[in-house]
């Protein structure tokens, strides 16, 4: 892609984390034509990036304005791990880890609940569960080991926050459990390399929600 376009692309993202805009404000205040601020718009919208939010009157004409999709700030923000990060240890200090252990649980049930689960046999429910956790963030792949199936992350999406801590990995765990409705093992390595390891059995025990 060229590189002038694609730098327009981020410009435009940072000018609409400010206010809205229209085509024509864009291309004016970025000294780019009109047809390639239209451009780059539909390839921000079709991300989910940015969407149309209204209307102004220009010169006699109406003209759409755009701003970026709700909750799209979230991914430029850097606040929400740090925050997360400290109290979730502050949890894993204060409470019995029993009790810990349960708040982490219900935190993967309700994740589980607002997410689309994975249809098919138990390999494609497998494989369905390494996209949704790669849509989090990092790249996942699936391998089978004798009796197991193997959901290898490469790295963590929740690295800045788990800092040794196995409390997200546990709302993880639980999060695919319900998802694919058998029981589901993490195996993370917390140590100096985050990544991520789930593993299913593929005769698998009933799962008890």
């Amino acid at each position: 892609m060229n590189k002038k376009l694609t730098g327009t692309r981020s410009r435009i993202i940072e000018l609409l984390r400010r206010r809205l805009y229209t085509v024509e404000q864009l291309g004016k205040e970025l000294e780019v034509s009109e047809t390639a601020i239209r451009a780059q718009l539909a390839l921000l919208q079709r991300d989910g990036i940015v969407e149309a939010k209204g209307e102004i009157k220009i010169a006699r004409r109406p003209s759409l304005t755009y701003g970026l999709t709700p909750g799209v700030g979230l991914q430029f923000s850097k606040a929400y791990h740090t925050v997360l990060g400290h109290l979730i240890d502050i949890l894993a200090i204060q409470m019995p880890k029993k009790e810990y252990t349960t708040v982490m649980r219900k935190l993967g049930r309700k994740l589980a609940n607002a997410t689309p689960h994975p249809t098919g046999n138990l390999r494609d429910r497998v494989t369905g569960i390494a996209k949704v956790y790669e849509s989090f963030g990092t790249l996942t792949n699936v391998e089978e080991n004798g009796d197991k199936f193997i959901i290898l992350a490469h790295g963590c999406p929740f690295e800045e926050v788990v800092n040794g801590n196995a409390g997200i990995c546990i709302a993880m765990e639980t999060f695919m459990s319900k998802l694919i409705e058998v029981p589901v093992h993490q195996c993370c390595d917390r140590n100096e390399r985050t990544s991520c390891r789930f593993e299913v059995n593929k005769r698998p025990a009933h799962y008890d929600d």
